[in-house]
């Protein structure tokens, strides 16, 4: 059987984050990779540089060309950019009845520049979160979404739930932006809470964590999964590609997708 996932996403020429990253990611769980560039950014491993978003148009038909003549099994948003490019995912989510959606939240890059336009933050909120199986906000996300300060595990705790009453089906707030020590908090909520932890990683490897881990349980959903077991996987995943990250450009480096493998 092929399973087949799709990624709609910013194209990021560095190859560490967006379209690029998700398609590795995608192979080295043995999905078959398609993608829906929403927006062409210019960036490397010292930050992005600008972008430019695709019409909405356009996006809504690559999305449907999929569909329509390939499948898909579950499919990822990231970067979005604008509220244009929000209200597309949406109409095509609906119209093409597409299931097992993971929703990472990008909303600013690592240097501060906005990935999604702040105006369409609103909209993200009443259109996307509703729509998503899993969403998989970092604590800053979190706290843009919810308006809640985040500075302990039970403040994440309190934003998944509220992510939840929102709408999503299940909800992964992830913890790498506060270490608990020598520690990674993730919490996982969908009715019912689950605590997971990983040993927290020194470096500063660390371009396109939020991409690979929503590309990884994207994969898992597309081989049939249940949410928590992919949520597992792809945090188990991303642990070894975090450990394995590879040093390269003058800035942030990217993780290693391939370390299963090598």
């Amino acid at each position: 059987m092929i399973y087949k996932a799709l990624s709609i996403a910013g194209s990021d020429n560095s190859g560490g984050a967006g379209i690029q990253a998700d398609l590795k990611v995608f192979s080295a769980f043995g999905v078959y990779g398609m993608s829906a560039v929403t927006s062409v950014t210019v960036q490397n491993t010292l930050g992005v540089k600008g972008s430019h978003p695709v019409p909405s148009d356009i996006l809504f038909e690559q999305i449907k060309a999929v569909v329509e003549d390939i499948g898909v099994d579950a499919f990822k948003t990231g970067m979005l950019q604008t509220e244009e490019n929000v209200l597309a995912v949406y109409q095509a989510v609906k119209d093409l009845r597409m299931k097992n959606f993971v929703a990472d939240t990008v909303i600013r890059s690592k240097n501060g520049k906005y990935l999604l336009d702040k105006s369409a933050i609103e909209t993200f909120i009443k259109r996307i979160v509703p729509l998503a199986d899993i969403i998989t906000p970092n604590i800053d996300e979190a706290e843009v979404l919810t308006g809640i300060e985040i500075r302990s595990v039970d403040d994440m705790i309190r934003a998944a739930k509220e992510l939840y009453r929102m709408g999503s089906s299940a909800v992964v707030v992830k913890g790498g932006h506060l270490p608990q020590g020598d520690r990674i908090v993730d919490i996982f909520y969908n009715g019912d809470l689950y605590t997971l932890e990983y040993p927290y990683v020194r470096t500063k490897n660390t371009h396109g964590t939020g991409c690979t881990f929503s590309a990884a349980i994207t994969a898992c959903l597309a081989k049939g999964y249940d949410h928590l077991k992919a949520v597992r996987v792809a945090r188990s995943y991303i642990q070894g590609a975090i450990e394995n990250s590879l040093s390269i450009g003058k800035g942030t480096g990217s993780l290693n997708h391939f370390w299963t493998v090598i």
